[in-house]
């Protein structure tokens, strides 16, 4: 939104939930203030809300924008290009995230007529027009299906997976299939998840295109066989420092972990705890998952009873069915 609105000759004001003022614009609002689009923001890193007022300037040299916190600027100026008012090169910075994501942008993009290419390096951004056909396919969000791989964990019980994507369309998610053995996962080939024997050896798992999973794989390292997330320094960009949070979340439910620069290392076989006071989710939806899946073992207060409805409104509803209690409560600031 914030791409597309920067080419409006007009003011746009932009703003969010709480979830969405911690991110804000990041490295898309340096880049917009760079080609003249004017800003004015209460908080020196270009969080929410923001009073935007475009066009862009002339550009005469390649815009240049740094891809390892993430790869949502790159995909938003793609998905923006068809209101430039002239072809746009754009250099890119950094070792790449999330760069299947990107990858996606652009294969959207192009059934809909865009003619540019992305490489590792660069991308061009030709004017084009929005030619869209009938119809678009979107695959389903595969990091889901990580919650379900920790609620098996945690509780014992099975989970019967429905519309798992295929490798391509997994967006790096594919990795919990391959992952969930030594997890101490049954992955049938019908899609139920059943609790089994963890690997006896720690793990070393690379999140460079899924650091949204590291939460619940970290919570699964500690009741299985321990290890090491590395490869997801951009995840400290989320709603939340997901590095940080995520060891804190741990920490409430007795689990012991430890930052590196790019994820945590956890030690295996750590059993729960029940928190001795509400689990602090820090406005993530990823973080009230994996507090929610680990208290169906321990019980637990956690702050941010809605914060799933932005990715699986019907996350609790599910659970109740599986035997989850969860009631709204008041809690103690």
């Amino acid at each position: 939104m914030a791409a597309a609105v920067s080419h409006l000759n007009q003011p746009v004001m932009l703003d969010g939930d709480a979830s969405l003022r911690r991110r804000g614009l990041g490295d898309l609002g340096t880049v917009l203030k760079q080609q003249g689009v004017r800003m004015r923001v209460g908080d020196a890193h270009v969080r929410l809300p923001v009073d935007m007022h475009g066009p862009w300037s002339e550009v005469s040299e390649p815009l240049v924008l740094r891809r390892d916190r993430s790869s949502q600027p790159a995909s938003a100026l793609l998905l923006a290009s068809s209101l430039q008012a002239q072809d746009v090169e754009v250099r890119f910075e950094g070792q790449p995230r999330s760069s299947r994501h990107l990858a996606l942008s652009a294969e959207i993009a192009t059934t809909c007529g865009w003619k540019g290419t992305v490489s590792e390096d660069a991308m061009v951004l030709p004017r084009w027009e929005v030619k869209a056909p009938s119809d678009v396919h979107l695959p389903g969000d595969a990091s889901m299906a990580a919650f379900a791989m920790l609620w098996v964990r945690s509780t014992g019980g099975s989970v019967n997976l429905k519309r798992w994507p295929s490798p391509n369309a997994g967006l790096g998610c594919e990795l919990l299939e391959a992952l969930a053995p030594e997890l101490g996962i049954a992955w049938s080939d019908e899609g139920v998840l059943q609790t089994v024997a963890s690997a006896p050896e720690p793990l070393s798992i690379d999140l460079c295109d899924a650091n949204d999973l590291l939460p619940p794989l970290a919570a699964l390292l500690a009741l299985g066989p321990g290890g090491r997330i590395h490869g997801a320094p951009h995840a400290a960009h989320k709603e939340s420092n997901r590095i940080l949070s995520t060891i804190e979340v741990l920490q409430s439910f007795g689990i012991h972990a430890e930052p590196t620069d790019g994820g945590v290392t956890v030690e295996g076989g750590q059993s729960l705890s029940t928190p001795a006071h509400p689990v602090q989710a820090s406005e993530d939806h990823r973080l009230m998952m994996t507090a929610t899946c680990l208290a169906a073992q321990v019980g637990a207060d956690v702050v941010g009873p809605r914060l799933h409805r932005v990715a699986d409104p019907a996350f609790l509803e599910r659970l109740a069915e599986a035997g989850l209690d969860a009631q709204p409560c008041m809690v103690s600031p």
